[in-house]
């Protein structure tokens, strides 16, 4: 539930600055993706797994005319401190230039807006460390990206 929610809520704004302006969409989801699994590495965590392939949605104010991916990545978390491992990630987060907002209950999350992509989030719920995310928003059609995919 977490991860639908982190997605929703870090995919609902709308995009308009010039990094986003200047990118295409395949530069977007890359920046993601690099983004959310070079944040897993620093991690001691094993087999992380992705939720499934970078998904493409309509973000401006009319379909096919702006574009975002979502993405997440998870895994079981290690014997470790979850509280030192969000501290590891919002370090590398603020590094690239995102604002970080750290909540330490009910379980220990880290989110993170700006920089290289929109939003991400970082949970250390019991059972499962998690790292979703929403790409900058940029010029494209969704529908068509996804007969590309699909194609």
């Amino acid at each position: 539930m977490f991860v639908l929610v982190a997605a929703t809520v870090l995919s609902s704004s709308a995009c308009a600055g010039s990094k986003e302006n200047d990118m295409s969409p395949e530069q977007a989801r890359d920046a993601l993706v690099s983004t959310v699994e070079s944040s897993a590495k620093l991690l001691d965590a094993q087999g992380w797994t992705w939720d499934g392939a970078p998904e493409v949605g309509n973000c401006g104010q009319q379909s096919g005319d702006r574009v975002n991916y979502t993405y997440g990545y998870g895994a079981p978390p290690p014997d470790s401190d979850r509280s030192a491992d969000a501290h590891k990630v919002a370090d590398y987060w603020r590094s690239l230039g995102m604002e970080v907002r750290i909540v330490d209950e009910p379980a220990v999350v880290v989110y993170a807006t700006g920089g290289p992509v929109k939003g991400l989030s970082f949970s250390t719920a019991p059972g499962d460390y998690h790292i979703a995310g929403t790409s900058l928003c940029v010029p494209g059609d969704a529908d068509e990206l996804r007969k590309q995919d699909n194609g």
